[in-house]
């Protein structure tokens, strides 16, 4: 089985681009796989954080709802799933980059194909944090779309 993992956020368009490339590298036999032995596992991230002010403490494990799904995220399972491509969906709470590059390891992925956001020419020298954090600390091959 070759499993890809795709994380999104909640921007749609992004999600979108991700999914489209991902049904069409394996439209074109881009992948020496056969479509039917490709899995793919989309993932989103509530991102952790404390918030205190006089009314008290906000946490987001507090507001994190693991059954609430951007999206995003149904979004490229309908993209795949018209492609005939077998998807999972993951839903996560905590530091993104973490948790997206351990849930590829925990399901031994052969790649990461991440939505990238349009940048400045100034910002395409530096990925968003999330991006970069992917890229530097996985051990997986990292596809920027």
């Amino acid at each position: 089985m070759y499993q890809i993992v795709i994380p999104v956020d909640e921007d749609e368009t992004r999600a979108k681009n991700a999914a489209e490339f991902v049904a069409e590298l394996i439209g074109e036999s881009g992948l020496d796989v056969d479509p039917e032995n490709i899995t793919v596992s989309v993932v989103n991230v509530f991102k952790e954080f404390k918030a205190i002010d006089d009314g008290g403490n906000v946490k987001s494990k507090d507001l994190y709802d693991e059954d609430a799904l951007p999206e995003s995220m149904v979004t490229v399972r309908d993209l795949l799933d018209a492609a005939g491509v077998s998807v999972d969906l993951e839903r996560r709470h905590g530091d993104p980059a973490d948790e997206i590059i351990d849930y590829a390891d925990s399901v031994d992925a052969d790649t990461i194909v991440v939505p990238g956001r349009k940048r400045s020419p100034v910002g395409k020298a530096v990925f968003g944090s999330v991006t970069q954090d992917v890229i530097l600390d996985s051990d997986r091959p990292v596809t920027i779309v």
